[in-house]
């Protein structure tokens, strides 16, 4: 039992200093990753490009801020083996009938904030088209890093995201394509440490891609309607996610077609009690273990 205890110990004060030292490298492939966020999408296996509306467009689609009815907000939360939490608070706003607003803050820290990150969003979409709608996004992206109370480093970037949905069948089947990190640039200092001297440099992120379709299964039978069918190719890889609504309860399934340690199946659910809904997702393997995914969303803020 204590060397279990100790190993859990060694483990946990090992993976923040890495984070800490992938910060001090010149390359951060993993900085301000797009991890994913909210359980309904991630219960759908993240194929969500299509269906995106409301808080979660600003992460998943900006072009779907235009479907948002009325004012909501969005609070997510979940941890990467107990090691790294994410937080991400979020709001949508409806402007006229063809335009939307949303602002979001993610905040992820390890447990011992060796390492933090804080991306401020701010989204706009318009329908420009009876049946299309583009987005944008704008990320404001701050990074800090410390040894205990010292602070070794710092970042501060911008990222810009661009997204597009193209509806047909009278809204019963939905295409849409999302470009994150389309521009990017992240300045980074470190200061002088005992090996290694101070220095200035700037990264571009990880540009991404991904194209989905989505289906509402009502269009072929009305005993399916409710269910949603979504086929995702995202950087290469395939997604695909079934939503099923059942006595008011929405049943989410997903499967990620990737060859890395993202590969696996996906499951959820949400229900909704009026103004109020509340979503989880259990994912495996999305980020090399399995992890839970929290949402709550709150429609009718009185504005």
């Amino acid at each position: 039992m204590v060397i279990q205890l100790n190993m859990v110990a060694n483990q946990r004060t090992f993976i923040p200093f890495v984070f800490l030292f992938s910060f001090l490298s010149l390359h951060l492939d993993a900085a301000f990753e797009n991890v994913g966020l909210s359980a309904r999408p991630m219960g759908m296996g993240g194929s969500y490009t299509a269906l995106a509306k409301g808080t979660n467009a600003i992460i998943w689609n900006p072009a779907g801020l235009v479907d948002a009815s009325r004012p909501e907000m969005g609070l997510n939360y979940f941890e990467i083996h107990d090691l790294v939490n994410y937080s991400f608070i979020s709001l949508a706003i409806p402007v006229q009938s063809n335009r939307g607003i949303g602002f979001g803050l993610l905040s992820s820290s390890d447990l011992e904030e060796l390492y933090q990150e804080l991306v401020f969003d701010i989204s706009i979409a318009q329908k420009v088209w009876k049946t299309l709608q583009i987005g944008l996004n704008c990320g404001f992206l701050s990074s800090s890093a410390s040894i205990g109370e010292i602070r070794v480093g710092s970042g501060r970037g911008v990222a810009l995201d661009i997204g597009a949905r193209y509806t047909m069948q009278e809204n019963q089947v939905m295409i849409g394509l999302k470009l994150p990190n389309l521009i990017s640039r992240v300045n980074y200092n470190r200061r002088k440490l005992k090996n290694a001297e101070a220095k200035s440099y700037h990264e571009i992120l990880n540009r991404e891609f991904g194209i989905g379709v989505a289906i509402k299964l009502g269009l072929l039978s009305e005993k399916m309607a409710g269910s949603i069918l979504a086929i995702d190719y995202a950087n290469g890889a395939p997604l695909i996610g079934l939503e099923y609504l059942i006595q008011g309860v929405n049943i989410q399934l997903g499967y990620r077609f990737t060859n890395g340690i993202s590969h696996g199946p996906t499951v959820g659910f949400g229900y909704q009690l009026n103004s109020f809904r509340v979503d989880y997702a259990y994912v495996n393997g999305k980020y090399g273990t399995s992890t839970s995914v929290f949402s709550v969303t709150i429609y009718d803020l009185g504005f």
